[in-house]
């Protein structure tokens, strides 16, 4: 059957929405005298005007009646519910370390060169506001250590997928349902990332999943109560709360003036001055915005894929400094892989990064059962770290330089005042 489009006879609010874009369905008419609503849910007096009125959300779908294809039979609507969908057992996640672990390879370590610790304690003072440069320049150095740091980095990048329902409005066309075959398994439908390592989230309309369905947010009329009017078509005056006068106090006493805002009738005007709700023209009634009128919903599932990375590190530095500061600047790269799944490292010389790696290692293996892993990547950093003895004005301190950025670390600079800053 033709459909036939009107567009006229609408509120300017509701000009665009096609009412009927199935047989059958309204025509709101802003002409009429009366309200054309008839709910049950209608008030029994005019509501005050509300600007900022929205329509109110709808109430969960009966999805039990939904034809659901073999294998989704659990899905639900809400997107987050539950957890997600197991994957099938990869034989790799059987797979023991074995004869095939690869060669350790290990690079050498990173150190600061001597001369480098003036430059970077005087840079440092220079960059703080408060701290005077003489302390940095005059200063004697009593003892210069290299200490250097070690940061282990796991990289494990997983995927996870879960399936809920979902709806539009239907405005007619293809329908790719089960009649077009057989819907493919959850982990049978290709989705590949769009890099590896990354974190993001892709979504995509499950194939053979969709099925056309009476909205049930208007029950298949395109149409809904007003929010604003509650179906009456008119609301009260927000300024005199529908009594058409206003208390004014002027020289001394209080008397009554005839409200300007809607000109002593108490209801809200539309800007043609008539006595009607200005959201539905005073029909009652407006779009229904799930359907956005046009009555149907085409439902299906939609499958949406968490690609996650998932990160886990230890820091092995055997100085004061706070470990911490050693995620944030560069190093030497003494040993990295990439495989479907990493081999701990078991053979490097500082035995605390060998027991670390194989934790990490091991805890990764088994950390998602709901999740595939599709990469591991497992990066050995060597920080250069200086552990520099001084002496200033007989008092000796110490102070650190790290990375290759030349960071220091000096929480007891010894010109470390606010003499002399003015405060704006």
């Amino acid at each position: 059957m033709d459909v036939q489009l009107i567009w006229q006879g609408f509120p300017e609010s509701q000009s665009r929405v096609n009412y009927l874009a199935f047989p059958g369905t309204w025509q709101a008419n802003p002409t009429r005298e009366k309200p054309t609503y008839d709910g049950s849910d209608v008030s029994d007096t005019d509501p005050e005007d509300n600007e900022n009125s929205v329509p109110s959300y709808d109430q969960p779908p009966d999805i039990s009646n939904f034809g659901a294809p073999p294998g989704y039979e659990q899905v639900g609507t809400n997107a987050g519910e539950g957890a997600p969908l197991k994957p099938p057992l990869n034989p790799l996640y059987q797979h023991e370390y074995g004869d095939q672990r690869p060669t350790e390879k290990f690079r050498g370590v990173s150190s600061v060169e001597d001369e480098k610790v003036r430059e970077a304690i005087c840079t440092f003072a220079n960059k703080k506001c408060c701290y005077g440069t003489g302390a940095a320049e005059k200063m004697s150095f009593t003892n210069i250590a290299a200490a250097g740091a070690l940061h282990y980095q796991l990289e494990t990048f997983t995927e996870e997928r879960r399936t809920c329902w979902k709806h539009e409005p239907y405005y007619g066309g293809y329908v790719d349902g089960q009649n077009n075959g057989q819907t493919p398994a959850v982990w049978d439908i290709v989705c590949e990332p769009n890099a590896m390592f990354e974190t993001h989230t892709k979504r995509s309309e499950v194939p053979h999943s969709s099925e056309v369905k009476e909205c049930h947010g208007c029950h298949g009329r395109g149409y809904r109560r007003c929010h604003r009017c509650h179906g009456r078509g008119r609301v009260r005056c927000s300024s005199c709360h529908g009594s058409g006068r206003r208390r004014v106090y002027e020289d001394g006493h209080n008397h009554y003036e005839s409200c300007g805002w809607c000109g002593g009738d108490g209801r809200k005007r539309s800007s043609s001055s008539v006595d009607r709700c200005t959201s539905c023209g005073g029909d009652g009634r407006v779009t229904c915005h799930t359907c956005d009128g046009y009555c149907r919903l085409r439902w299906y599932i939609q499958l949406t894929v968490q690609f996650t990375n998932n990160l886990e590190d230890y820091i092995h530095e055997t100085t004061d400094m706070p470990d911490e500061l050693i995620r944030d600047v560069s190093g030497e790269v003494v040993f990295e892989q990439t495989l479907p799944f990493v081999w701990p490292i078991t053979q490097y010389h500082v035995a605390d990064i060998n027991t670390n790696s194989t934790r990490i290692v091991e805890k990764h293996r088994n950390a998602w059962p709901n999740a595939k892993l599709l990469q591991q990547r497992q990066v050995l950093r060597s920080v250069p770290v200086t552990e520099v003895k001084y002496l200033f004005k007989e008092k000796e301190g110490r102070f650190w330089v790290y990375g290759y950025e030349y960071e220091v670390h000096c929480p007891d600079y010894p010109h470390n005042c606010c003499w002399g800053c003015v405060i704006i």
